[in-house]
């Protein structure tokens, strides 16, 4: 009896020193996964969220098969084509780093190519959840648009 006191009090201890320590505001509590672990997938958009407004049907059908790739080794890879009519569709890959930044709170892509049209800047992204099968990671622009993508393995 004496033993199964002391491991309840330690439990609700754990507990409650690990849920005061959530990493980021969606979860995960604890993780066996390392954070780039997590990252290192071939991603879906499932959920595109403009200032609230579910944007994912407008914006996937301007960019078709939307996938964006992250290894571990820290290099990525997004992808797409645009149905031009008289024209076809035409393919546009983005390419550069990735890295963690605000002690990985936020995911920062670094861009060295893209197939048609200027190299965009660097751009960081708040991570809100990162689980092995679920991403979510926000965007606030210069403006005050704030842009959410919910991210599932494709």
């Amino acid at each position: 009896m004496k033993y199964l006191i002391k491991f309840a009090l330690i439990a609700v201890l754990f507990i409650g020193v690990f849920s005061q320590c959530k990493k980021y505001p969606e979860g995960p509590l604890i993780s066996l996964r390392l954070k780039k672990e997590r990252v290192a997938n071939t991603w879906k958009i499932d959920k595109l969220l403009i200032n609230n407004v579910d944007s994912a049907a407008y914006f996937s059908n301007i960019y078709k098969d939307y996938t964006i790739n992250f290894t571990k080794s820290g290099s990525y890879s997004i992808s797409y084509y645009v149905a031009i009519p008289l024209v076809g569709n035409v393919t546009n890959t983005e390419s550069g780093t990735w890295s963690f930044t605000s002690n990985k709170d936020d995911i920062t892509l670094t861009p060295t190519s893209i197939t048609y049209g200027n190299v965009p800047n660097p751009c960081s992204y708040q991570i809100l959840k990162l689980y092995e099968k679920e991403m979510w990671v926000r965007k606030v622009d210069g403006n005050g648009k704030v842009t959410e993508y919910h991210l599932l393995p494709k």
